[in-house]
Parts: C-alpha cells; structure tokens; sequence
C-alpha cells in the first residue's frame, strides 16, 4: 500500500516518519488533551483540543502495521498521516484505546470507508449528527 493519501485507499500508516519528519501532525497529537469515542469495529471520532470539528476516522492493525483513514483535509492533501490519526496512534500506545485487528479483506476495507462516511450502507454513523444537519435551516 502508498503512503500518500487518496480518496479511495486505505493506507498503511508510516507514524515513524511522521513523528521523525517536519510535519505538525505528530506534535499536535496529544490524546489526554483530546476527544475520542470509538464506533463500529474501526470507526473513531477524534475532536483535537486546537480543533473545532469533529473527524471521524479508521484505525486497525494488518500484519502488525497500521492502517487507517480520516475524512480531514490534512489526510486528504497531505503525505503521511494526519494529525487525528497520530492521536489514535498514541492513543493506542497508552492503552486509551485497543484497535482492532484487520485482514486485509474487502469486507475491512469497506468498513473503514463507512467509518470515514465515504460509504453509506443504512444508518448514518452518528444520527444525532445526522439530524442536527436535517434540522438545519
């Protein structure tokens, strides 16, 4: 798999070079100071302290790799993973969260696109969310 992002992959995650590299993402992850719930087998939503929205994201281990998903414009336009992944990643690594492992079928794949809300099969991952959006003026 790449490590450059597109709209219908998932990707294994390279976080070393992320936490070695230039980019912010690493040093804004900070899962204490951050908004996770999980969902679904590999769905997380992850609000940043330095952030306004929500992003709903995916996460699981294929052959002790990770590999994952988010629906932010830093996952989308940018190399590497973004700042949203890196905090599940450290997340993992102190035992805020356990994800889930993955086998590489088209069945895992597709629930990380539902989880990221590129595929749609029923009800909405967060209805609430949902709702609020119908209400809307």
């Amino acid at each position: 798999m790449s490590s450059t992002a597109d709209s219908t992959d998932v990707h294994t995650l390279e976080f070393e070079q992320e936490k070695d590299g230039p980019s912010t993402s690493w040093k804004r992850a900070r899962p204490k100071e951050a908004l996770i719930e999980s969902f679904g087998r590999f769905g997380y939503k992850v609000t940043l302290r330095d952030g306004e929205e929500v992003h709903y994201c995916a996460l699981g281990l294929e052959g002790g790799e990770y590999i994952g998903r988010c629906d932010c414009n830093g996952w989308k336009y940018h190399d590497g993973p973004c700042a949203h992944l890196c905090t599940l990643r450290k997340a993992d690594f102190i035992g805020e969260i356990d994800v889930e492992a993955a086998d590489g079928t088209p069945e895992d794949e597709h629930q990380m696109h539902q989880a990221t809300g590129e595929t749609f099969d029923g009800n909405p991952h967060d209805t609430a969310v949902e709702q609020a959006r119908e209400v809307r003026p």
